[in-house]
């Protein structure tokens, strides 16, 4: 894990886990070969509306066409579970794009190697809201 992501990392309150603070800084850095690289050999990312991304090489190029201008602020967050092996926490914050603002929540799964097994992300927005931002969105 970098030491660079970490020194950038956001503080969020209610969770200290250093693979999570990484995946943070790294999507505001726009560091997403390093976000990837904290993902298991088959971790998912699983984004709002779309289907899953399975492996590191996979989340990397997903995020590279997906998540650049994005900032996200976490601010809380809780364990949820802890099993031998996995843990599981949800956290909540904002994702910022260029034209709006949405709140999110995130639930990680993290093996004992401390590698991210999973990660949904949930839009904490009403439907009406959503539809809102439709127009806003423009794909090439």
């Amino acid at each position: 894990m970098s030491t660079t992501l970490l020194a950038s990392a956001p503080t969020i309150d209610g969770v200290s886990e250093a693979t999570i603070a990484a995946y943070f800084a790294g999507l505001n850095a726009e560091a997403y070969p390093d976000v990837a690289n904290l993902f298991a050999t088959d971790g998912v990312l699983v984004p709002p509306f779309e289907e899953p991304v399975v492996g590191p090489a996979a989340i990397a190029t997903y995020l590279a066409q997906e998540a650049v201008g994005m900032r996200v602020v976490p601010t809380k967050g809780e364990l949820l579970s802890h099993e031998p092996h996995e843990r599981v926490y949800r956290i909540v914050g904002q994702a910022k794009l260029p034209l709006f603002t949405v709140n999110v929540a995130w639930q990680f799964g993290l093996n004992p190697q401390d590698q991210i097994t999973g990660v949904k992300v949930d839009l904490l927005a009403t439907l009406e809201e959503l539809f809102s931002y439709q127009p806003l969105r423009q794909r090439p």
